[in-house]
């Protein structure tokens, strides 16, 4: 057996899923990015080639035209086709990838050897374009002797083989030419600018791993060229199989998704295994409440896209890695989506948008515009979700998915996960509320239920207004991001337990009461305020009900808010309550009486 699987199958369990994480060496030609049949690049060398230049291996692999053909159709039935979403969770996966494979079968590969002709043409094409760039950074003094060259395909890929040399030429002409190609990327045609794309990644790189330019000439192409056709013969293969799509649209009767003058976004995030998936049927009902039909929402949901990158059931006794196995691509084809709707907002054709994916990255790497990474910037009306489920709980669900599902993850992994998503929410959550220009609706989920119970809402509210109805949960973002992830059971999540006290997580909750016109803090169950605050000022307190709230809320209020209890600023006559239309846009349960 398998070191990555050495363990007896009554081990076990949720804190012990029986894989590790990093991927194991001798697992790493099972990645769906290092299969000779996704990729024309060797594995070892791969590697080879990810150490030498400090490029990522997904960066130094090429893929061939019918994976790069696969990755465009799961794109664009993602974005342009109404998948229908049943009443189990998992029907949209099994729904997506029935629609992958009628498509791609019946529709694509039929034409495969046309796609591969035009992929070779254009590789070849890309290839002139980067060896007449290259020429300005190798001197003739200095450049090897040139060889007679094979043709075509085979000597591009036979050249790369070479041992590279060190360069001797002039290192600022290096760095001049780095910052002429990134500049030069932004124009020309598709191809002079994934040439110059790649010219610029490839050559910076490894002057940061060498402190110089290193690598014959023939080697710095190669890779250059293997960058630049992944991006730009993607996007060209795509464009050959829209047609495609379009015919197989018309013959099967699939929806297309219309474009929406008005976009409705609706964003959930949370760590992985938190439960975001299993929001959707409340996130389906919610779009009835305000109007928008759920047929029309693009469903993006990166994880059912994993089944149809690889055959879960062909990995033997390495079958829990699956998930892992295909990680790499995944955030390849996701970033192609990305990109693609950002296309077509260009165009002004974006649908609504049903978002359920675990990212956190904010800021474009070409941008300073908070959001400018996320695809939420393109609705106009905007529905913020935010899964708060304990570690402990998180472990436990992975492995209940892993044996229902096959999607199994390490402990660690999970862990980390969790450590990003709860460091990574307070800059997600502020991006978005302090923006004019959208009506952002927002809600945390209290997800420490039962499974399959319905969370609980601990806060909502819109741009301005915030509603507290679990202070606990709110101090829960803060306490979750100290977690251990090498912890191999609940009892050791934590290294010092005393930096769970309630005083010690309030800086999430500090910076939502300094920065929001209004907070109001209201008893979950009635929907009774108890306190208003406005921008870190109290406006008023009902002392009779602050004499009910728990510990915890005490001790996180005096906190943030200590004049709540030193100097009380007197309540309204009457009781005061959240209510109104308001509550129809929350999931999770909440009073009256709750």
């Amino acid at each position: 057996m398998s070191a990555a699987l050495d363990f007896t199958e009554s081990a076990f369990g949720p804190w012990n899923p029986g894989i590790r994480s990093p991927l194991p060496r001798e697992l790493l030609a099972l990645a769906t990015i290092l299969r000779p049949d996704n990729v024309y690049t060797d594995a070892r060398y791969a590697e080879e080639l990810s150490d030498l230049t400090g490029l990522d291996v997904t960066d130094v692999v090429a893929f061939r035209p019918q994976r790069l053909a696969l990755h465009e159709l799961l794109v664009r039935i993602t974005a342009d086709l109404s998948v229908p979403d049943g009443p189990k969770i998992e029907d949209l996966g099994i729904n997506f990838r029935e629609m992958t494979r009628v498509i791609l079968g019946r529709y694509i590969e039929p034409r495969m050897p046309s796609i591969i002709a035009a992929y070779d043409a254009l590789r070849t094409d890309i290839a002139a374009r980067v060896e007449a760039e290259i020429d300005l950074l190798f001197t003739p003094s200095v450049a090897p002797p040139r060889k007679q060259r094979m043709m075509g395909l085979r000597a591009l890929f036979a050249r790369r083989r070479e041992v590279p040399v060190q360069f001797d030429g002039d290192s600022d002409r290096g760095l001049r030419l780095i910052d002429h190609w990134r500049r030069a990327a932004d124009i020309g045609d598709d191809a002079q600018r994934a040439a110059s794309f790649a010219l610029a990644k490839v050559v910076s790189a490894l002057y940061a791993r060498h402190g110089q330019m290193w690598g014959s000439r023939d080697f710095v192409a190669s890779i250059a060229v293997d960058v630049a056709c992944n991006q730009v013969a993607g996007e060209a293969i795509g464009r050959l199989i829209d047609p495609l799509i379009a015919t197989a649209v018309h013959e099967q009767g699939y929806q297309l998704l219309p474009s929406q003058e008005r976009p409705v976004v609706m964003n959930t995030k949370g760590p992985s295994a938190s439960g975001k998936s299993t929001i959707r049927p409340l996130q389906r009902s919610l779009a009835g409440y305000i109007g928008v039909a759920w047929s029309e929402f693009a469903l993006i949901s990166p994880d059912i896209w994993r089944k149809q990158l690889i055959d879960y059931g062909s990995l033997g006794p390495h079958y829990k890695y699956a998930g892992a196995f295909a990680g790499d691509e995944l955030a390849i084809v996701d970033r192609k989506l990305d990109q693609y709707i950002a296309r077509k907002a260009l165009r002004g054709i974006v649908p609504h948008l049903l978002i359920d994916r675990f990212r956190f990255d904010s800021f474009a790497p070409d941008s300073n515009e908070p959001g400018s990474n996320l695809l939420t910037r393109f609705g106009h009306v905007v529905y913020l979700f935010f899964l708060i489920t304990p570690p402990a709980s998180i472990v436990e669900r992975a492995w209940k998915r892993g044996e229902e599902l096959g999607r199994y993850k390490s402990v660690d992994d999970l862990l980390a996960h969790a450590v990003e998503a709860y460091s990574g929410m307070p800059q997600l959550f502020f991006t978005w509320v302090q923006r004019a220009d959208k009506r952002v609706h927002f809600e945390f989920l209290d997800n420490s239920v039962s499974f399959g119970q319905r969370p609980r809402t601990a806060a909502f509210g819109w741009n301005d207004t915030l509603n507290v109805l679990d202070v606990k949960c709110l101090l829960d973002i803060d306490r979750y991001r100290r977690v251990k992830i090498d912890a191999t059971s609940p009892e050791a999540l934590y290294r010092d337990r005393s930096q769970l006290a309630p005083e010690q997580n309030v800086e999430f909750l500090r910076q939502c009461v300094e920065r929001f016109s209004e907070t109001n803090f209201a008893d979950a169950s009635t929907g009774r305020i108890y306190a208003r605050v406005a921008r870190g000022v109290p406006l008023w307190v009902d002392a009779d009900a602050l004499r009910h709230v728990d510990a915890e809320t005490r001790a996180g209020l005096a906190a943030v808010a200590p004049t709540l209890f030193d100097r009380p600023p007197p309540a309204p006559d009457r009781p005061t309550f959240v209510v109104g239309a308001e509550k129809i846009h929350t999931l999770g349960t909440w009073g009256p009486q709750a």
